[in-house]
């Protein structure tokens, strides 16, 4: 078993006392620990599979996993989860600058049209991380701020879409994925390591109409687009396996359309794009491909069947 060094904790708690982490606490115990940048969450609580519930609340600057309590929520990490993959000498080769960033907490809002489209935003490609993937608009929370302030906040500064709780039919968590980057341990050793909070928020506004207020924020998001129901089921339909779709279902068009900033203006246009490319998957080696984010696939099949669709 992968050994956790407690220096580790340490750095992380000094180094980012302004920043939100995740801690852990197990059943039965009263206190929280920091938990480690370079341990699975699936393998501190001692869980098999790819998935799991805990409870998730924001206590004292950290958002806490625990595997007691009654309101727990689904969380999945995939197969090829890097941090389950690491070896001791593995650990020894990330620099520690790294692992003091800590296990980091990201909040990403499904922001669901009143007929029934969510919307999706293209990750800037001068990111760091998953630059030109396919998300919900999220980020990081920041201190003295819910985490469905954060997600709303982030949804303003990557969209222009300002929604407060309030002018939501609801809000509400839908399910926690464990995301690493590079996305396999076969593309590099971990240099992120984030709990990704997914939420589901309603509002009582068709997609056109907000579309129409839609300004992209270029240092963060090149394109957004409105998926539709059809769409979605069939990603939610393919979530569980890592292979690319070798046919569209012929009920799906080829294309959609997206609204994509100029490279050279940054002005919002009206491109085409080819729906195959929604079901592309990560490569186990070399450079990544355009595609929605793993974890985007699998918090999409959980408004599926939020919505009453069941996948086996």
């Amino acid at each position: 078993m992968l050994q956790i060094p407690t220096v580790g904790l340490e750095m992380a708690a000094s180094m980012n006392s302004r920043r939100i982490l995740v801690g852990y606490r197990k059943q039965g115990s009263h206190s929280v620990e920091i938990a480690p940048f370079q341990q699975c969450v699936f393998d501190y609580f001692g869980v098999s599979g790819e998935t799991t519930k805990l409870s998730c609340s924001l206590q004292d600057g950290l958002v806490v996993l625990s595997n007691e309590g009654d309101e727990k929520v689904l969380v999945k990490h995939p197969s090829f989860c890097p941090m389950h993959a690491l070896t001791e000498s593995d650990v020894k080769l990330i620099p520690a600058e790294t692992i003091s960033r800590g296990f980091d907490v990201g909040v990403a809002t499904l922001l669901q049209s009143s007929d029934r489209h969510l919307l999706m935003t293209r990750r800037a490609k001068h990111l760091r991380n998953f630059p030109g993937i396919w998300v919900p608009p999220g980020g990081h929370v920041e201190a003295n701020e819910t985490l469905q302030e954060a997600g709303l906040r982030e949804l303003e500064e990557e969209t222009g879409l300002r929604i407060k709780p309030e002018d939501c039919i609801s809000i509400k968590v839908l399910a926690l994925w464990e995301s690493v980057y590079p996305a396999m341990l076969s593309q590099g050793l971990p240099k992120r390591h984030h709990m990704v909070i997914y939420q589901i928020a309603i509002v009582d506004e068709d997609h056109i109409k907000l579309q129409e207020r839609l300004a992209l924020d270029p240092n963060e998001t090149d394109a957004a687009a409105w998926l539709s129901e059809d769409c979605l089921s069939e990603i939610a339909m393919s979530a569980d396996n890592n292979q690319p779709m070798r046919e569209l279902p012929c009920h799906l068009p080829q294309t959609f359309q997206s609204v994509v900033l100029r490279a050279d203006t940054n002005q919002p246009t009206i491109q085409v794009m080819q729906t195959s490319m929604l079901f592309a998957t990560a490569p186990p080696t070399g450079p990544d491909v355009e595609r929605i984010s793993t974890g985007t696939k699998f918090a999409i099949q959980q408004w599926c069947k939020a919505n009453g669709n069941s996948f086996n």
